[in-house]
């Protein structure tokens, strides 16, 4: 994938791929003091559409700044419009400054406020090479900064020549050093692999690297080593899009969007030397994180934990939130912060309809909000996440909203329906009514390594079969290997036929529980109280479980299919007070 799919003037997709960091920490949060914010009455994420896609800054006032690349009478400029309630209602745009129109097409990437009150915006500029042959191809990194609390402008300056990826990250360190991670296009290709172990493998198209600046932008000097690593296929894009969040210890912490399934990470004392990358524990599709210190000192990450899609290598159809009290060692959360409304068409031939590339930043009321673009004839939302709503540790859900909740795209048969046993309720309905089409719903649910998972459910007398499988990522609802990457598997051949002789009878409502335990590398289930199955674990998992898929499993099909009247998950075992 080309990491910049037109032109750098295009300000809307390059506005896609920014990002704000804050490294501010308040020394000495307790735990006592997280589990009160946590005890607080938790607000759900809410996206709310957007005029202006904008990146962001809070104000020393505790107005939300929103800044924006716009081109008025044919010339470029930055603009911004301020909120004072967090973000619902915004005011008219007002320019900060024009950009030379002669240079090139400008697209902002990144916004910070820096430890004297001014701000710093990050700039690509494609040099007027637009259209032309990737390698041909330039977008260099420019930098601008405000004057005398944010009064005046000076004039951008160029750091960077040459190919660089998308921006999504800057961070000034406590030392006063901004720092700004990047990627950069090499003149690697499997016939020209390198030298050295590279000539064994390919370390993909880019590598990554940092820059930094001890004079608050005035000069730049570029970190080592180059931090690449191998691919999992020819032609990849390798490591790339690196993001950095200073650590409490003094470190920073870099991750790396990869094609392996997995964030890697590198670790530098203070931003100029850095350490080979390694893999982390994070699952991920082929898409950037974000991270955003609370605060109290807590991380907050935003990122794609999808699997197993031809676009990005697991898809980007929901966006995750998870937190950290550990300096990123542990997560809780896990939960779906944003599902992309555009899922239940076909992806677009130049793009998809995803939610990615998220620009987090705080607000006065500690809420973090980004931007959100759902993609080619998608529209632009603003989306608040409330970090205590990731300390919830139960999740139920009766279809009294039909499958809001609920993952079905590119599947036939699976829709909210009348409950028959129980006038005014509704069910989800499973069946398969063509032999081509699958028939699956995935629903998320907040991450425990130990918990219960309840459903009522009933089997059509006819009914084909069908799976019921726990994980700890989105896949789509259509995903032919989900049975091998879930964590838990429970088969329901034809007529409720279950292994060791056991039986769900169809017609009849049924009660079953889920109880796993992933440090015991087992799951029990059991029907209307009754051991039914004893589940192992399939692999080991970082995290725990958080998702549960449905999967008909009829070889053609199923009309008679069945009902589920609820579904409650909850995970408090896994977080003890």
């Amino acid at each position: 994938m080309i990491l910049h799919e037109s032109t750098v003037a295009k300000s809307v997709l390059l506005a896609l791929m920014g990002v704000s960091l804050s490294t501010d920490v308040t020394e000495g949060a307790t735990r006592n003091v997280l589990v009160g914010q946590a005890a607080r009455s938790p607000k759900p994420p809410v996206m709310s559409e957007l005029k202006d896609y904008m990146v962001y800054a809070q104000l020393p006032d505790g107005r939300l700044m929103g800044i924006m690349g716009r081109t008025q009478n044919g010339i470029p400029e930055a603009a911004a419009r301020y909120s004072t309630d967090d973000g619902f209602s915004w005011s008219e745009p007002e320019t900060l400054f024009k950009l030379p129109k002669d240079i090139g097409g400008w697209g902002l990437q990144n916004v910070f406020l820096d430890h004297g009150g001014e701000l710093h915006l990050i700039y690509l500029n494609d040099a007027n090479t637009g259209g032309k042959d990737l390698y041909q191809m330039r977008f260099d990194i420019w930098h601008v900064r405000s004057l005398d609390r944010r009064t005046g402008w000076q004039d951008p300056d160029i750091v960077w020549k040459g190919y660089a990826g998308s921006l999504l990250s800057v961070a000034q360190l406590r030392s006063g050093r901004i720092l700004l991670p990047f990627c950069y296009l090499t003149p690697r290709t499997w016939a020209n692999r390198g030298s050295g172990f590279d000539t064994f493998t390919f370390m993909g198209r880019f590598s990554s690297t940092a820059t930094y600046s001890d004079d608050n932008g005035a000069t730049w000097r570029q970190g080592s080593p180059e931090l690449k690593e191998a691919t999992p296929y020819i032609g990849a894009d390798g490591g790339i899009e690196p993001i950095v969040i200073q650590l409490k210890d003094g470190r920073v912490w870099m991750l790396i969007r990869t094609q392996d399934d997995y964030f890697f990470e590198s670790f530098s004392k203070d931003g100029s030397r850095w350490s080979p990358p390694r893999p982390t524990r994070i699952i991920t599709s082929d898409s950037p994180p974000s991270l955003t210190r609370l605060s109290d000192g807590r991380i907050f990450m935003l990122w794609n934990d999808c699997l197993r899609f031809p676009y990005a290598n697991g898809g980007r159809h929901v966006l995750h939130g998870a937190i950290s009290e550990d300096e990123g060692r542990t997560w809780r959360g896990y939960r779906e912060v944003a599902r992309n409304p555009l899922v239940g068409e076909p992806p677009p031939p130049n793009g998809d309809h995803g939610v990615a590339y998220t620009v987090p930043a705080l607000t006065r009321e500690g809420t973090v909000v980004t931007s959100l673009s759902t993609g080619p004839g998608g529209g632009t939302y603003l989306l608040h996440v409330d970090p205590s709503w990731l300390y919830e540790t139960r999740q139920a859900d009766d279809f009294s909203k039909g499958l809001s909740e609920w993952s079905a795209f590119g599947t036939k048969g699976v829709e909210a329906v009348p409950n028959p046993g129980k006038q005014g309720a509704r069910a989800l309905q499973m069946v398969k009514p063509e032999a081509d089409w699958p028939a699956a719903a995935v629903w998320n649910f907040p991450m425990g390594v130990k918990g219960r998972l309840r459903l009522k459910v009933l089997l059509r007398p006819g009914f084909a079969g069908a799976r019921l499988g726990l994980t700890d990522h989105f896949s789509v609802p259509f995903d032919e290997l989900d049975e091998i990457y879930n964590l838990y598997n429970l088969n329901i051949g034809p007529e409720g036929k279950l292994a060791d002789g056991k039986r769900l009878d169809p017609g009849e409502w049924h009660n079953l529980e889920f109880d796993w335990d992933c440090g015991r590398s087992r799951c029990g289930v059991t029907a209307d109280g009754r051991p039914v199955a004893v589940l192992r674990l399939t692999r080991t998992t970082a995290a725990g479980v958080c998702y549960l898929r449905i999967v008909s499993t009829a070889d053609r099909i199923d009309t008679a299919g069945l009902l589920v009247e609820s579904v409650d998950a909850d995970v408090s075992e896994s977080w003890p007070r």
